[in-house]
C-alpha cells in the first residue's frame, strides 16, 4: 500500500495532468489563430468560419476590422478572427481546418 508521500504525489500528478489536458489544447489553439491571422495581408484570398470565399480588401488590427470582397461591387465587413483560412491556388482552405 501506498504511504502518505505517495499519494500526495499520485495527486499531484493527477492535477498536473489535467491542467495540462484542459489548458493546453485552448493555448495551442489561441497561438495557431494568433499565427494565421499574423500573416494576413490585403490581396489574400480567404476563407472566413461561415464559409464566404471572398479576397480581403481592407485590415486593421488595431480597430479589429477587416473588409473581403465577394464578388464584384459586394464588400463585407467582419472581425480578422472570423477567418478561418487563406484559400489556395487549387481551391482549399488552408490553416483552419482541425485533424
Amino acid at each position: 500500500m501506498l504511504g502518505e508521500g505517495g499519494d500526495l504525489t499520485f495527486w499531484i500528478v493527477i492535477i498536473i495532468g489535467m491542467g495540462v489536458f484542459l489548458f493546453l489544447p485552448q493555448w495551442m489553439a489561441r497561438r495557431r489563430q494568433k499565427h494565421r491571422e499574423a500573416n494576413l495581408k490585403v490581396g489574400d484570398h480567404v476563407v472566413t468560419i461561415g464559409g464566404f470565399i471572398g479576397q480581403i480588401t481592407y485590415l486593421d488590427f488595431e480597430s479589429n476590422t477587416a473588409r473581403i470582397k465577394l464578388a464584384e461591387g459586394v464588400e463585407l465587413s467582419i472581425l480578422p478572427g472570423a477567418i478561418s483560412g487563406q484559400r489556395t491556388e487549387a481551391g482549399s482552405a488552408t490553416g483552419g481546418g482541425e485533424a
